[in-house]
């Protein structure tokens, strides 16, 4: 196993751990169970999104694309695979969007500082060489030791502190779903400012960088989300695909 796939082992085991603590009672099992099957399907949209974006090679290689252990792994592509998930768990189990997405949001907070933390061990997504004050050794893909941006701390940090501030306010967040889009709007965000001091090599698409597409897509899934979300009851209720997420998780 990789130090990479080490962090993201503890950091499923971690956010697993959180979501059942604050599970509502007598649902612990239920939301353990969909955390689950929502890091599942992460995975399985995180790995497909990558092999989409890498055509070229798994076109001719399409037996590689289950082979997940061999490395490539993209964040839009977990989310848009955990959100087809928790679709499906509002279909066949009868979870509440919003409910269930705010239940299981400390999964995307431990994923996401171990995924920096991973890169920060594996070489991957560092900074730009920097003899600045605030700059670290880091490592490059080829094992190359160089002071840096220290890019993959300037992630999980901030998004350690994402998520603390939303546990502390929580009980502020009551609209159902409102936790869980600004806590992914924050990831993207991060994610976003942070590819544009990213010197790894990747590939580009109209002068941009795959991962700052990718900071993109999310916050356009997150920010439209949490807009609604934020507008007065009045008006949302003329909308009618907020209303499955506004429902309330009281049963389960």
């Amino acid at each position: 196993m990789s130090v990479f796939s080490l962090f993201l082992s503890l950091g499923a085991v971690a956010g697993l751990l959180i979501v059942a603590v604050r599970a509502p009672k007598k649902l612990t099992t239920r939301y353990i169970d969909a955390g689950i099957g929502i890091l599942l399907c992460a995975m399985v949209g995180s790995r497909l999104v990558y092999a989409f974006a890498h055509w070229s090679y798994y076109g001719t290689h399409v037996g590689e694309i289950f082979q997940v252990w061999l490395g490539g792994l993209t964040g839009s592509g977990a989310v848009v695979g955990a959100l087809i998930g928790i679709i499906f768990l509002r279909l066949v189990q009868s979870f509440y969007i919003g409910p269930l997405a705010d239940g299981l949001l400390p999964l995307l907070g431990a994923m996401s500082m171990a995924a920096w933390l991973g890169c920060w061990t594996d070489g991957s997504a560092y900074g730009a060489a920097s003899t600045a004050w605030y700059a670290l050794p880091v490592r490059d893909e080829w094992g190359r030791l160089a002071l840096r941006v220290p890019v993959q701390l300037l992630g999980a940090l901030p998004t350690l502190g994402l998520f603390a501030g939303l546990e502390q306010t929580r009980q502020w967040l009551r609209r159902p779903g409102l936790e869980a889009s600004l806590g992914l709007l924050g990831v993207a965000l991060i994610a976003l400012g942070l590819s544009l001091l990213r010197a790894d090599p990747a590939q580009t698409w109209l002068g941009l960088r795959q991962d700052t597409w990718e900071g993109l897509v999310m916050a356009g899934i997150a920010l439209p989300a949490a807009a609604v979300l934020l507008l007065p009851r009045r008006h949302r209720a003329a909308i009618p695909i907020g209303k499955a997420a506004l429902k309330t998780d009281e049963t389960g």
